[in-house]
Protein backbone atom coordinates (compact mmCIF):
# COMPACT_ATOMS: atom_id res chain seq x y z
CA UNK A 1 0.00 0.00 0.00
CA UNK A 2 1.28 3.42 -0.92
CA UNK A 3 1.47 6.04 1.80
CA UNK A 4 -0.46 9.29 1.53
CA UNK A 5 1.72 12.34 1.25
CA UNK A 6 2.03 14.28 4.49
CA UNK A 7 0.72 17.51 3.04
CA UNK A 8 -2.61 15.93 2.15
CA UNK A 9 -2.97 14.31 5.55
CA UNK A 10 -2.19 17.65 7.14
CA UNK A 11 -4.86 19.37 5.05
CA UNK A 12 -7.53 16.85 6.05
CA UNK A 13 -6.47 16.97 9.68
CA UNK A 14 -6.56 20.76 9.77
CA UNK A 15 -10.15 20.75 8.58
CA UNK A 16 -11.09 18.02 11.05
CA UNK A 17 -9.69 19.62 14.20
CA UNK A 18 -10.94 23.07 13.25
CA UNK A 19 -14.33 22.43 14.87
CA UNK A 20 -14.55 21.85 18.58
CA UNK A 21 -18.28 21.25 18.94
CA UNK A 22 -20.26 18.34 17.62
CA UNK A 23 -23.57 18.09 15.83
CA UNK A 24 -24.18 18.16 12.12
CA UNK A 25 -27.83 19.15 11.92
CA UNK A 26 -30.60 17.70 9.79
CA UNK A 27 -31.74 19.79 6.86
CA UNK A 28 -32.75 23.03 8.63
CA UNK A 29 -35.94 23.23 6.52
CA UNK A 30 -37.28 19.99 8.03
CA UNK A 31 -35.96 20.71 11.51
CA UNK A 32 -37.94 23.96 11.41
CA UNK A 33 -41.03 22.16 10.13
CA UNK A 34 -41.07 19.25 12.58
CA UNK A 35 -39.78 21.14 15.60
CA UNK A 36 -37.17 18.47 16.37
CA UNK A 37 -33.39 18.48 16.05
CA UNK A 38 -31.30 16.17 13.86
CA UNK A 39 -31.63 13.16 16.21
CA UNK A 40 -35.39 13.24 15.74
CA UNK A 41 -35.26 11.99 12.14
CA UNK A 42 -31.70 10.74 11.60
CA UNK A 43 -29.31 8.19 12.97
CA UNK A 44 -26.07 9.55 14.32
CA UNK A 45 -24.58 8.89 10.90
CA UNK A 46 -26.52 11.48 8.96
CA UNK A 47 -28.27 11.75 6.58
CA UNK A 48 -29.42 8.15 7.21
CA UNK A 49 -32.98 7.99 8.55
CA UNK A 50 -34.27 6.47 11.77
CA UNK A 51 -37.80 5.19 12.42
CA UNK A 52 -39.36 8.63 12.84
CA UNK A 53 -37.47 9.92 9.81
CA UNK A 54 -39.02 7.13 7.75
CA UNK A 55 -42.46 8.05 9.08
CA UNK A 56 -41.90 11.69 8.12
CA UNK A 57 -40.99 10.61 4.58
CA UNK A 58 -44.02 8.30 4.37
CA UNK A 59 -46.24 11.22 5.42
CA UNK A 60 -45.15 13.00 2.25
CA UNK A 61 -43.23 15.55 4.33
CA UNK A 62 -46.56 16.78 5.75
CA UNK A 63 -45.89 16.34 9.49
CA UNK A 64 -45.58 19.89 10.82
CA UNK A 65 -45.30 20.97 14.43
CA UNK A 66 -45.65 24.61 13.36
CA UNK A 67 -48.99 23.95 11.64
CA UNK A 68 -50.21 21.99 14.67
CA UNK A 69 -49.19 24.76 17.06
CA UNK A 70 -50.78 27.49 14.94
CA UNK A 71 -54.09 25.65 14.61
CA UNK A 72 -54.19 24.94 18.36
CA UNK A 73 -53.11 28.40 19.53
CA UNK A 74 -54.71 30.68 16.96
CA UNK A 75 -57.83 28.67 16.23
CA UNK A 76 -57.58 28.68 12.42
CA UNK A 77 -56.48 26.13 9.86
CA UNK A 78 -53.08 26.68 8.23
CA UNK A 79 -52.03 23.92 5.83
CA UNK A 80 -48.76 25.15 4.34
CA UNK A 81 -45.27 24.94 5.84
CA UNK A 82 -42.62 25.51 3.15
CA UNK A 83 -39.00 26.27 4.05
CA UNK A 84 -35.64 26.59 2.23
CA UNK A 85 -32.26 24.93 2.81
CA UNK A 86 -28.89 24.69 1.10
CA UNK A 87 -26.26 21.95 0.94
CA UNK A 88 -22.63 22.31 -0.15
CA UNK A 89 -20.15 19.46 -0.49
CA UNK A 90 -16.39 19.61 -1.09
CA UNK A 91 -14.33 16.56 -2.05
CA UNK A 92 -10.76 15.36 -2.45
CA UNK A 93 -10.29 12.04 -4.24
CA UNK A 94 -7.08 10.14 -5.02
CA UNK A 95 -6.65 6.64 -6.45
CA UNK A 96 -3.48 4.58 -6.44
CA UNK A 97 -2.68 2.27 -9.39
CA UNK A 98 -6.27 2.38 -10.70
CA UNK A 99 -6.40 0.67 -14.13
CA UNK A 100 -7.79 1.97 -17.41
CA UNK A 101 -9.85 -0.08 -19.86
CA UNK A 102 -6.72 -1.93 -21.02
CA UNK A 103 -5.82 -3.09 -17.53
CA UNK A 104 -2.86 -0.73 -17.31
CA UNK A 105 -2.33 1.93 -14.66
CA UNK A 106 -4.17 5.03 -15.80
CA UNK A 107 -1.60 7.76 -16.35
CA UNK A 108 -3.73 9.96 -18.60
CA UNK A 109 -4.14 13.66 -17.87
CA UNK A 110 -6.95 14.24 -15.39
CA UNK A 111 -6.81 10.72 -14.01
CA UNK A 112 -7.80 10.33 -10.36
CA UNK A 113 -4.38 8.67 -9.90
CA UNK A 114 -3.07 12.24 -9.94
CA UNK A 115 -5.53 13.35 -7.27
CA UNK A 116 -8.59 15.51 -7.70
CA UNK A 117 -9.78 18.33 -5.43
CA UNK A 118 -13.19 19.96 -5.89
CA UNK A 119 -13.81 22.90 -3.52
CA UNK A 120 -17.47 22.77 -4.55
CA UNK A 121 -18.32 19.28 -5.72
CA UNK A 122 -22.01 19.85 -5.17
CA UNK A 123 -24.18 22.85 -4.30
CA UNK A 124 -27.94 22.48 -3.96
CA UNK A 125 -30.76 24.81 -2.94
CA UNK A 126 -33.87 23.09 -1.55
CA UNK A 127 -37.40 24.42 -1.14
CA UNK A 128 -40.09 22.16 0.21
CA UNK A 129 -42.24 20.72 2.95
CA UNK A 130 -45.97 20.63 3.58
CA UNK A 131 -48.05 22.15 0.75
CA UNK A 132 -51.50 21.13 1.95
CA UNK A 133 -53.08 18.75 4.47
CA UNK A 134 -52.13 15.60 2.55
CA UNK A 135 -49.64 17.00 0.04
CA UNK A 136 -45.90 17.57 0.33
CA UNK A 137 -43.32 18.57 -2.25
CA UNK A 138 -39.67 19.44 -2.64
CA UNK A 139 -37.78 21.18 -5.44
CA UNK A 140 -33.99 21.09 -5.74
CA UNK A 141 -31.91 23.38 -7.92
CA UNK A 142 -28.32 22.29 -7.93
CA UNK A 143 -24.90 21.85 -9.44
CA UNK A 144 -22.82 18.68 -9.43
CA UNK A 145 -19.40 18.47 -11.00
CA UNK A 146 -20.31 15.22 -12.75
CA UNK A 147 -23.70 16.29 -14.17
CA UNK A 148 -23.60 20.08 -14.20
CA UNK A 149 -26.72 22.10 -13.39
CA UNK A 150 -30.01 20.40 -12.61
CA UNK A 151 -33.59 20.96 -11.49
CA UNK A 152 -35.35 18.05 -9.83
CA UNK A 153 -37.94 17.27 -7.23
CA UNK A 154 -41.06 15.36 -6.30
CA UNK A 155 -44.67 15.85 -5.22
CA UNK A 156 -46.32 13.43 -2.78
CA UNK A 157 -49.96 12.79 -1.97
CA UNK A 158 -50.07 10.92 1.35
CA UNK A 159 -53.45 9.98 2.77
CA UNK A 160 -53.54 8.69 6.37
CA UNK A 161 -55.66 5.53 6.45
CA UNK A 162 -55.61 5.51 10.25
CA UNK A 163 -53.17 6.42 13.01
CA UNK A 164 -50.70 3.80 11.78
CA UNK A 165 -50.70 3.84 7.98
CA UNK A 166 -50.37 5.96 4.84
CA UNK A 167 -51.52 5.31 1.29
CA UNK A 168 -49.84 7.60 -1.20
CA UNK A 169 -48.71 8.45 -4.70
CA UNK A 170 -45.53 10.21 -5.83
CA UNK A 171 -44.47 11.93 -9.02
CA UNK A 172 -40.71 12.48 -9.21
CA UNK A 173 -37.97 13.58 -11.55
CA UNK A 174 -34.25 13.40 -10.79
CA UNK A 175 -31.00 13.76 -12.67
CA UNK A 176 -28.87 11.38 -10.62
CA UNK A 177 -30.76 9.76 -7.70
CA UNK A 178 -32.42 6.87 -9.56
CA UNK A 179 -35.91 5.34 -9.75
CA UNK A 180 -36.24 4.74 -6.00
CA UNK A 181 -35.85 8.44 -5.19
CA UNK A 182 -39.63 8.99 -5.20
CA UNK A 183 -40.31 7.09 -1.98
CA UNK A 184 -37.46 5.09 -0.43
CA UNK A 185 -36.26 5.68 3.12
CA UNK A 186 -34.08 2.70 4.04
CA UNK A 187 -30.32 3.05 4.30
CA UNK A 188 -29.10 0.27 1.99
CA UNK A 189 -28.26 2.44 -1.05
CA UNK A 190 -31.38 2.14 -3.22
CA UNK A 191 -31.80 5.87 -2.61
CA UNK A 192 -28.40 7.42 -3.23
CA UNK A 193 -28.28 9.94 -0.32
CA UNK A 194 -29.12 7.27 2.28
CA UNK A 195 -25.90 5.31 2.06
CA UNK A 196 -23.13 4.69 4.56
CA UNK A 197 -20.04 5.66 2.53
CA UNK A 198 -19.52 8.70 0.32
CA UNK A 199 -17.12 6.48 -1.68
CA UNK A 200 -20.14 4.57 -2.91
CA UNK A 201 -18.75 2.57 -5.86
CA UNK A 202 -16.31 0.59 -3.70
CA UNK A 203 -18.60 -0.01 -0.75
CA UNK A 204 -22.19 -0.49 -1.92
CA UNK A 205 -23.11 -2.91 -4.70
CA UNK A 206 -26.43 -1.18 -5.44
CA UNK A 207 -24.62 2.09 -6.08
CA UNK A 208 -21.77 0.31 -7.92
CA UNK A 209 -24.32 -1.07 -10.36
CA UNK A 210 -26.08 2.32 -10.67
CA UNK A 211 -29.39 0.83 -9.55
CA UNK A 212 -29.96 3.68 -7.11
CA UNK A 213 -28.47 6.34 -9.37
CA UNK A 214 -28.82 8.05 -12.78
CA UNK A 215 -31.68 10.09 -14.22
CA UNK A 216 -35.26 8.95 -13.64
CA UNK A 217 -38.75 10.37 -14.09
CA UNK A 218 -41.65 8.36 -12.80
CA UNK A 219 -44.84 7.78 -10.89
CA UNK A 220 -45.32 5.35 -8.01
CA UNK A 221 -47.89 4.41 -5.39
CA UNK A 222 -47.04 3.13 -1.91
CA UNK A 223 -48.51 1.77 1.29
CA UNK A 224 -46.77 2.23 4.65
CA UNK A 225 -48.06 0.70 7.88
CA UNK A 226 -47.05 0.31 11.51
CA UNK A 227 -48.32 -2.76 13.36
CA UNK A 228 -49.17 -5.04 10.45
CA UNK A 229 -49.09 -8.27 12.49
CA UNK A 230 -48.21 -6.94 15.94
CA UNK A 231 -47.17 -3.74 17.69
CA UNK A 232 -43.47 -4.27 16.99
CA UNK A 233 -43.46 -4.52 13.18
CA UNK A 234 -43.68 -2.26 10.15
CA UNK A 235 -44.53 -2.88 6.48
CA UNK A 236 -43.76 -0.88 3.34
CA UNK A 237 -44.55 -1.65 -0.31
CA UNK A 238 -44.35 0.49 -3.43
CA UNK A 239 -44.71 0.00 -7.18
CA UNK A 240 -44.55 2.25 -10.20
CA UNK A 241 -43.00 3.00 -13.56
CA UNK A 242 -40.07 5.20 -14.52
CA UNK A 243 -38.23 6.42 -17.59
CA UNK A 244 -34.41 6.70 -17.39
CA UNK A 245 -34.39 10.41 -18.30
CA UNK A 246 -35.76 13.81 -17.35
CA UNK A 247 -36.80 14.87 -20.84
CA UNK A 248 -37.27 13.47 -24.35
CA UNK A 249 -33.95 14.70 -25.72
CA UNK A 250 -32.33 11.24 -25.66
CA UNK A 251 -35.20 8.80 -25.12
CA UNK A 252 -38.82 8.69 -26.18
CA UNK A 253 -40.01 8.61 -22.58
CA UNK A 254 -43.39 7.11 -23.43
CA UNK A 255 -41.73 4.11 -25.10
CA UNK A 256 -39.16 3.55 -22.35
CA UNK A 257 -41.14 3.07 -19.16
CA UNK A 258 -39.71 0.45 -16.80
CA UNK A 259 -41.96 -1.07 -14.08
CA UNK A 260 -40.38 -1.35 -10.62
CA UNK A 261 -41.41 -2.45 -7.14
CA UNK A 262 -40.02 -2.60 -3.63
CA UNK A 263 -41.17 -4.32 -0.43
CA UNK A 264 -39.74 -4.14 3.11
CA UNK A 265 -40.66 -5.56 6.49
CA UNK A 266 -39.36 -4.39 9.88
CA UNK A 267 -39.46 -6.25 13.16
CA UNK A 268 -38.24 -4.99 16.52
CA UNK A 269 -36.66 -7.59 18.80
CA UNK A 270 -35.12 -6.51 22.09
CA UNK A 271 -32.99 -3.41 21.34
CA UNK A 272 -32.65 -4.14 17.61
CA UNK A 273 -34.76 -3.36 14.58
CA UNK A 274 -34.42 -5.92 11.76
CA UNK A 275 -35.39 -4.87 8.24
CA UNK A 276 -35.73 -7.28 5.32
CA UNK A 277 -36.46 -6.09 1.80
CA UNK A 278 -36.47 -6.86 -1.90
CA UNK A 279 -36.69 -4.94 -5.17
CA UNK A 280 -37.28 -5.54 -8.86
CA UNK A 281 -37.11 -3.55 -12.10
CA UNK A 282 -38.16 -5.33 -15.28
CA UNK A 283 -39.35 -4.13 -18.68
CA UNK A 284 -38.43 -2.49 -21.97
CA UNK A 285 -37.51 -3.79 -25.43
CA UNK A 286 -34.61 -4.49 -27.76
CA UNK A 287 -34.98 -2.60 -31.06
CA UNK A 288 -33.25 -2.42 -34.43
CA UNK A 289 -30.11 -0.34 -34.96
CA UNK A 290 -32.14 2.19 -36.98
CA UNK A 291 -34.86 2.63 -34.34
CA UNK A 292 -34.88 5.33 -31.63
CA UNK A 293 -32.77 4.64 -28.55
CA UNK A 294 -34.42 2.05 -26.32
CA UNK A 295 -33.71 0.35 -23.00
CA UNK A 296 -34.43 -3.12 -21.64
CA UNK A 297 -33.89 -3.88 -17.98
CA UNK A 298 -34.08 -6.89 -15.67
CA UNK A 299 -32.91 -6.29 -12.10
CA UNK A 300 -33.56 -8.32 -8.93
CA UNK A 301 -32.13 -7.92 -5.46
CA UNK A 302 -32.64 -8.23 -1.71
CA UNK A 303 -31.40 -6.06 1.14
CA UNK A 304 -31.11 -6.17 4.89
CA UNK A 305 -30.73 -3.51 7.57
CA UNK A 306 -30.08 -3.76 11.30
CA UNK A 307 -30.22 -0.82 13.68
CA UNK A 308 -29.84 -0.72 17.43
CA UNK A 309 -27.38 -0.14 20.25
CA UNK A 310 -24.64 -2.11 22.01
CA UNK A 311 -23.18 -0.81 25.29
CA UNK A 312 -24.91 2.53 24.63
CA UNK A 313 -23.21 2.78 21.22
CA UNK A 314 -25.37 3.16 18.13
CA UNK A 315 -24.70 0.38 15.62
CA UNK A 316 -26.02 -0.10 12.09
CA UNK A 317 -25.53 -2.80 9.49
CA UNK A 318 -26.66 -2.76 5.86
CA UNK A 319 -26.30 -5.51 3.26
CA UNK A 320 -27.44 -5.87 -0.36
CA UNK A 321 -27.30 -8.75 -2.80
CA UNK A 322 -28.08 -8.10 -6.47
CA UNK A 323 -28.82 -11.42 -8.17
CA UNK A 324 -29.11 -9.99 -11.65
CA UNK A 325 -28.75 -6.55 -13.19
CA UNK A 326 -29.06 -6.71 -16.98
CA UNK A 327 -29.38 -3.31 -18.59
CA UNK A 328 -29.27 -3.34 -22.38
CA UNK A 329 -29.42 -0.37 -24.76
CA UNK A 330 -30.27 -0.67 -28.43
CA UNK A 331 -31.13 1.59 -31.33
CA UNK A 332 -29.62 4.87 -32.48
CA UNK A 333 -26.82 6.25 -30.24
CA UNK A 334 -26.76 3.12 -28.06
CA UNK A 335 -22.97 3.03 -28.41
CA UNK A 336 -22.23 6.70 -27.73
CA UNK A 337 -20.10 6.97 -24.58
CA UNK A 338 -21.16 10.57 -23.90
CA UNK A 339 -24.75 9.42 -23.37
CA UNK A 340 -23.80 6.87 -20.69
CA UNK A 341 -25.57 4.11 -22.61
CA UNK A 342 -23.14 1.26 -22.02
CA UNK A 343 -25.03 -2.00 -21.55
CA UNK A 344 -24.51 -3.68 -18.18
CA UNK A 345 -24.62 -7.31 -17.11
CA UNK A 346 -23.56 -7.62 -13.49
CA UNK A 347 -24.30 -8.91 -10.01
CA UNK A 348 -22.76 -8.40 -6.60
CA UNK A 349 -22.93 -8.32 -2.83
CA UNK A 350 -21.98 -5.76 -0.19
CA UNK A 351 -22.17 -5.36 3.57
CA UNK A 352 -21.50 -2.15 5.50
CA UNK A 353 -21.35 -1.50 9.22
CA UNK A 354 -21.01 1.55 11.46
CA UNK A 355 -20.64 2.20 15.18
CA UNK A 356 -20.66 5.43 17.17
CA UNK A 357 -17.26 5.83 18.82
CA UNK A 358 -18.29 9.10 20.49
CA UNK A 359 -21.20 11.49 20.06
CA UNK A 360 -19.24 13.15 17.25
CA UNK A 361 -17.33 10.29 15.61
CA UNK A 362 -18.62 7.32 13.62
CA UNK A 363 -16.34 4.43 12.58
CA UNK A 364 -17.42 2.34 9.58
CA UNK A 365 -16.24 -0.61 7.50
CA UNK A 366 -17.42 -2.38 4.35
CA UNK A 367 -16.90 -5.44 2.15
CA UNK A 368 -18.04 -5.64 -1.48
CA UNK A 369 -17.85 -8.26 -4.23
CA UNK A 370 -18.69 -7.23 -7.79
CA UNK A 371 -18.98 -9.41 -10.90
CA UNK A 372 -19.09 -7.63 -14.25
CA UNK A 373 -20.50 -10.22 -16.68
CA UNK A 374 -20.23 -8.09 -19.81
CA UNK A 375 -18.12 -9.90 -22.41
CA UNK A 376 -17.20 -6.61 -24.15
CA UNK A 377 -17.46 -8.24 -27.56
CA UNK A 378 -17.33 -6.23 -30.77
CA UNK A 379 -19.08 -7.40 -33.94
CA UNK A 380 -16.67 -7.47 -36.91
CA UNK A 381 -19.16 -9.00 -39.34
CA UNK A 382 -18.65 -8.15 -43.00
CA UNK A 383 -21.36 -9.51 -45.25
CA UNK A 384 -21.83 -13.19 -44.54
CA UNK A 385 -18.54 -13.46 -42.64
CA UNK A 386 -19.05 -13.31 -38.89
CA UNK A 387 -16.36 -12.81 -36.33
CA UNK A 388 -16.17 -11.46 -32.79
CA UNK A 389 -13.31 -10.02 -30.83
CA UNK A 390 -12.90 -8.58 -27.37
CA UNK A 391 -13.47 -4.83 -27.45
CA UNK A 392 -11.61 -4.43 -24.15
CA UNK A 393 -10.70 -6.57 -21.17
CA UNK A 394 -12.80 -6.84 -18.05
CA UNK A 395 -11.09 -4.66 -15.45
CA UNK A 396 -14.26 -3.91 -13.50
CA UNK A 397 -14.84 -7.24 -11.74
CA UNK A 398 -13.60 -7.16 -8.14
CA UNK A 399 -13.02 -10.27 -6.04
CA UNK A 400 -13.38 -7.98 -3.07
CA UNK A 401 -13.13 -4.37 -1.98
CA UNK A 402 -12.56 -3.54 1.69
CA UNK A 403 -13.36 -0.07 2.98
CA UNK A 404 -12.71 1.79 6.21
CA UNK A 405 -13.83 5.25 7.22
CA UNK A 406 -14.55 7.85 9.88
CA UNK A 407 -17.31 10.46 10.01
CA UNK A 408 -16.78 13.49 12.23
CA UNK A 409 -19.61 15.89 13.02
CA UNK A 410 -18.68 19.34 14.27
CA UNK A 411 -19.66 22.98 14.16
CA UNK A 412 -17.41 25.69 12.76
CA UNK A 413 -19.63 28.73 12.07
CA UNK A 414 -22.16 26.26 10.62
CA UNK A 415 -22.69 22.53 11.34
CA UNK A 416 -20.48 20.30 9.16
CA UNK A 417 -19.60 16.68 8.58
CA UNK A 418 -16.17 15.44 7.51
CA UNK A 419 -15.92 11.93 6.09
CA UNK A 420 -12.50 10.33 5.55
CA UNK A 421 -12.53 6.98 3.71
CA UNK A 422 -10.06 4.50 2.26
CA UNK A 423 -10.66 1.35 0.17
CA UNK A 424 -8.50 -1.52 -1.11
CA UNK A 425 -9.57 -3.35 -4.30
CA UNK A 426 -8.58 -6.85 -5.46
CA UNK A 427 -9.45 -7.20 -9.18
CA UNK A 428 -10.65 -10.58 -10.41
CA UNK A 429 -8.34 -10.43 -13.42
CA UNK A 430 -4.87 -11.46 -12.19
CA UNK A 431 -3.05 -9.32 -14.74
CA UNK A 432 -4.58 -6.18 -13.19
CA UNK A 433 -2.78 -4.80 -10.12
CA UNK A 434 -4.50 -4.23 -6.81
CA UNK A 435 -5.40 -0.58 -6.33
CA UNK A 436 -6.61 1.79 -3.61
CA UNK A 437 -8.78 4.85 -3.24
CA UNK A 438 -8.73 7.69 -0.70
CA UNK A 439 -11.57 10.18 -0.35
CA UNK A 440 -12.31 13.07 2.00
CA UNK A 441 -15.63 14.95 1.79
CA UNK A 442 -16.85 17.96 3.74
CA UNK A 443 -20.63 18.52 3.90
CA UNK A 444 -22.20 21.80 4.98
CA UNK A 445 -26.03 22.04 5.38
CA UNK A 446 -27.62 25.47 5.89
Amino acid sequence: MKILKGSRIALASAVAIGGLTQGVQAMPMFATQTGVDCAGCHTQQMPRLNKFGRKFAASGMTISQRVSDMNTTDGFVSNMDINPSMLIKSKYNRTYDKPNGKGEIDESEGSTNEGEFSPIRMATIYLGGRVAENVGAIVKVGYRKEEGESIEGKAVYARPMDDQSYLGAVFFSTQSLGPFSGMEFYNTGLYKPLRMFDMKIYNNTVQKQKIGAQAATGLQVYYDRDGLFNEEDHFFVTAGMYAPAQDGAIYDIGDNLIPFARIAYEYMYSDFNFIFGGFIMKGGDIVADTAPLSIKRETYGIDFQLEGSVMEREVTLAASYVFKNDLEYSGINSDVDELDTESRYDEGFSVEGAVSVTEAIIAKASYMHYNDQNEYRKDNRNGSNASWQAEKINVKSIDYAIGLGLDYGFTLVVPMKLAVEYAWMKPTLTRVEDYQNFMATLTLPF
